[in-house]
Parts: C-alpha cells; structure tokens; sequence
C-alpha cells in the first residue's frame, strides 16, 4: 500500500514538471546578471565614444573642398603684339602705315609683316639686331644678309627710298627708338644711288 502511495506520489510529480513546461533545473541560464548588463552598457558607451572620436578627427584631416572646382577661368590665350608697318602708296608719292597682329615682337616678325605687305622680299634675314643708347638716343643697330642689299639695288630711286623708308620707320615705331643704323654683313650699305654710313631717322 505504500509503494503504491509512493509511484502514484512519482506520477503526479512528472505530470507536473511536465505541464509545468521545462523542469527547474533546466531553467536558461543565459540571461545577463545586472553587473553584466552594467558592463555591457559602459562597453557600448565607451564604443560610441570611440566612433565619435573617429569622425572628429577624420573630419579634421580632410581637406577643404575647392568651391571653384569646375568653374575656373579658361585657359587665357597667348596675348598678341600690334606692328604698325609702313610701306608706299599705290602712286609712290607718300607713306600709308597699317597696324597688324601678331604673335610675337621680334626682328623676324617685323621682316615677315614687312615682307606680306611687299616692301621686301621673303629672302631678307636679320643677321644681327641690337637696341642701344647712341648720343642719348635709343638706337637700333640692324645687320641683314646680302639679299636686303641686291633687292634695294634692283630698285630705282623713288622705289630704294620707299623701301629703306618702309623698314625703317616700321623698325623705329614697333621699338619705340629714334634712330636706326642698317649694315649687310657687317659692311656699310652702298646701293649704287646712296650710301646709307649712319643713323637715320624716321622718313616723312
């Protein structure tokens, strides 16, 4: 009679552990004690503040945006020079002058403005071209090749006075100097009408 008492005690007992759900001992055990929960939290804080840390400082190292960017000026051209060539009229009884753009100021550029407008011809070279002071003057010191010297002398002498006049009141005007000495290699030029030994200075 006892043991009976006792199984059917056991039976009851199961059937309520086991409607109960999960026996005690089973219980999870997982669940985060306060001071976890307490040290978890202060691990999230310290974390958050690491990040914001982070963000500070790679705010500071980066560089400030150009508000330009894409807007610039373009690119500003090459700027030009103007040589006022003189050179004579149809009739060959005065000087017209003309003024023309060009990309550079030189020697060459003026013989090739000189030469477009026919006052000479495309094989006259400067050999050698100096500016200086001459009795307190500015000066121009110009030597060309013997093509400037065969070229005036194929002209009479209405045409050799327009010719040298032409070069050298351009020469004078593009340098802002007011005498001019022409040489041919190095020598004195003698056309057979004139000899030109000196400075001259500008034809009217």
């Amino acid at each position: 009679m006892m043991k009976r008492k006792v199984v059917i005690l056991l039976l009851a007992a199961m059937f309520c552990l086991t409607a109960c759900g999960q026996p005690i001992d089973e219980q999870p055990t997982d669940t985060p004690t306060q001071e976890e929960q307490d040290d978890s939290d202060e691990s999230e804080d310290d974390e958050k503040e690491d990040e914001e840390e982070d963000q500070i400082t790679d705010s500071e190292d980066e560089e400030p945006e150009d508000s330009n960017v894409g807007t610039g000026d373009p690119e500003t051209p090459a700027e030009s020079s103007a040589i006022t060539v003189y050179f004579s009229n149809d009739d060959a009884t005065a000087f017209v002058s003309e003024e023309v753009q060009t990309g550079e100021l030189s020697p060459e550029a003026v013989l090739s403005v000189l030469a477009d407008r026919g006052v000479i011809t495309s094989d006259i070279e400067v050999r050698d071209f100096q500016i200086t002071t001459v009795d307190g003057k500015a000066s121009i010191e110009i030597d060309f090749n013997h093509a400037f010297a065969s070229y005036v002398m194929s002209m009479g002498l209405t045409g050799e006075y327009y010719v040298i006049g032409g070069v050298c009141n351009t020469f004078l005007d593009t340098y802002g100097c007011e005498q001019i000495k022409i040489t041919v290699e190095g020598a004195v030029l003698e056309t057979g009408h004139k000899d030109y030994p000196g400075y001259m200075s500008t034809f009217s």
